[in-house]
């Protein structure tokens, strides 16, 4: 993995989606990783930075607007790109 690589952090609840989003973008020459709702996010996000978070909003749950409020009242501004 290059040093220059941007890091994508995928969260949408289907699987075969996260798998094959993260997929295309290691395609791309991205470094991805994937997580299933917003617990994993959240303890992705202590392991590590992104430059970039994939949030769906639509999950079962907490849903992917109130993990957005979550994140910008931690002050974390990490740039979201919102999946419908």
């Amino acid at each position: 993995m290059a040093a220059d690589q941007a890091k994508i952090l995928i969260v949408d609840d289907d699987r075969e989606l996260r798998e094959l989003i993260a997929e295309t973008l290691s395609e791309y020459g991205y470094d991805s990783r994937a997580a299933k709702n917003g617990a994993e996010l959240f303890a992705a996000l202590e392991r590590e930075a992104f430059d970039l978070i994939l949030l769906d909003i639509m999950m079962p749950g907490e849903d992917g607007l109130q993990i957005l409020r979550r994140l910008r009242a931690a002050k974390d501004m990490t740039p979201i790109i919102m999946l419908t």
